[in-house]
């Protein structure tokens, strides 16, 4: 084994480590399993040819994995097996087009799937606790629902780009930079909260308890858009998620109390 595979390792050893430090108990959304796949079992799913990509790929997500630690401490679900599977199959389809895979392929592949993961570690920093936006948690990302909304309002140009595509993710860095000046305005949907509070544009409440209730009920039902949980996963965004997981909260009985501080939740959430 190579130094830089070597590297690799001990990356993904360490992300794995720091993960169930800070959330023993490693949540995931997949019906019938109690917790998340590590990185490392992701990996060995993938089992991807060794080489270039393989090591950006196993750094790309231990970036992303501790981007999505410290930017969302409180985070509760960890699935990051369709986000490795997607980007690993985009990086090679990307880079190899109608030639046979050789090893400049492989440098090619690599540099995608380093640019891709590196993206999505950049914006869990914007969409946390370390900018005016402060989130509470990754889930609207990594489960599609900002996806689908995204989609939903120009579908024939939107709905051949997938969650972890480099178009919608920069959609998303523009759209959290335009959120941080509408902050600084004292927006009246997204005004400039006190102190550390965190920002919950929902009509639902998010603490721990309910989020789990919630995404798991929703979950059990098939009601996510994106299965992050499967590598073989299929994204929807054509069903009105968020409506659905609105009602689904108000059947739950989970609502905000009165005068709770939320940012004019509505029953779309944040206009992403």
């Amino acid at each position: 084994m190579s130094r830089t595979d070597l590297k690799a390792t001990a990356a993904i050893a360490a992300a794995d480590a720091a993960i169930d430090r800070a959330s023993p108990q490693r949540h995931t959304l997949a019906p019938g399993r109690t917790r998340a796949n590590t990185l490392a079992q992701v990996l060995r799913l993938l089992d991807p040819p060794p080489g270039e990509l393989a090591i950006a790929l196993a750094l790309g997500l231990a970036e992303v994995a501790l981007a999505q630690l410290d930017a969302f401490p409180g985070n509760l679900f960890w699935d990051f097996d369709l986000m490795a599977a997607t980007v690993l199959a985009e990086a090679r389809s990307g880079a190899q087009g109608d030639r046979q895979a050789d090893q400049t392929d492989q440098t090619d592949q690599a540099a995608i799937a380093q640019s891709r993961l590196r993206q999505i570690a950049e914006l869990q920093h914007l969409y946390g606790r370390e900018t005016a936006i402060h989130f509470t948690y990754v889930h609207d990302f990594g489960y599609g629902y900002d996806w689908a909304k995204w989609i939903a309002r120009d579908p024939p140009d939107r709905r051949d780009h997938g969650p972890y595509s480099a178009t919608f993710l920069a959609y998303m860095n523009d759209r959290g930079h335009e959120l941080l000046a509408l902050i600084a305005a004292d927006d009246h949907k997204y005004p400039t909260l006190a102190g550390e509070q965190p920002r919950n544009p929902f009509p639902f409440p998010r603490e721990p308890a309910s989020e789990l209730l919630l995404h798991r009920e929703l979950a059990r039902r098939g009601e996510i858009p994106v299965e992050a949980w499967r590598i073989d996963a299929a994204p929807l965004w054509n069903r009105g998620y968020a409506a659905i997981r609105a009602e689904r909260a108000r059947a739950l009985g989970l609502r905000l109390p009165p005068r709770a501080p939320s940012a004019c939740p509505t029953a779309d959430g944040p206009p992403l």
